[in-house]
Parts: structure tokens; sequence; C-alpha cells
């Protein structure tokens, strides 16, 4: 460390042991900012693969949510997380706890579109907000079973 004032963001487990040994300070997460209500992950399917694969696309979505359940849920799923990145599990636990809360990997809303229009619109990226039928055609979310 250089004594100088520099800012910068990172994924964890990136920086956590810097953080325990202060020698760095979080000012913030993503949980902090304006971003919290944006979605900012999304599952993107082409018209023709939406069209043609809709099945393939529901067991997939069906799947996604029952590893997110599991996620959270069975304790061997920290283990897991904690062997696939060569970090400790409670580690694991504190960053899908501290971090990544269920409620912001869940496909099953998108959150903050207004928003994302009205910016779309002022850097010309499409001429006028989408309708609600654009919207309707854009944004499909299969239903959970």
């Amino acid at each position: 460390m250089s004594g100088q004032v520099d800012v910068g963001w990172a994924a964890p487990p990136f920086g956590l042991d810097q953080l325990d040994r202060k020698e760095i300070r979080q000012i913030a997460t993503g949980n902090d900012t304006i971003f919290k209500e944006q979605t900012v992950r999304l599952v993107i399917a082409n018209h023709q693969i939406l069209q043609n694969r809709r099945d393939a696309i529901v067991r997939y979505m069906r799947a996604y949510r029952e590893t997110i359940d599991w996620m959270y849920s069975d304790p061997a799923a920290l283990k897991t997380h904690a062997e696939f990145a060569g970090i400790t599990e409670a580690k694991a636990k504190r960053i899908r706890d501290d971090y990544f809360p269920k409620s912001v990997l869940s496909p099953d809303k998108i959150v903050g579109v207004d928003l994302i229009m009205l910016e779309a619109v002022d850097l010309k990226f499409i001429p006028a907000p989408l309708t609600k039928e654009q919207l309707a055609e854009l944004v499909q979310i299969p239903p959970r079973n």
C-alpha cells in the first residue's frame, strides 16, 4: 500500500482479506447504490429461440430457480462454492449473505425498466419509451411452477 487514496470496485472474494486486516475500507456495496433498484443481470434469448425452443427455456428457468433456491437453503451449496472458489465455507457464506442476497439473483422480475428506458431515449438508443405491448414482447418471464 502506497498511502495514497484510491477508489475502486471489486467483486468478493477479492479484497475481503484486506478488508478484514483493515488495509482497505469498504465505502459501499452495490446494494447501497441506485443500482439496488435496477435489474443488472438478465437471462436473454433471441426471438427465434424463444419461439422454437420455449419448452427448453421453461426447463432451463425451472433448473435456474431450483439452483438459486438450493444455494440459499442447503449448506452443501456453501461447501461446493468454497471448494470451487478455493475459499473457506465461512467466506463463501459471508459472500453469499452480505453481498448477494437471494432477491438480487431472482430471475422472476425486472426492476427499473422505466428508468432504463428514459436513459435509453436520452442517449438515443431508442427513439421513445417502449409501449406496454412492446415491453410485454421484450420481457417474457416463464411462470414459476
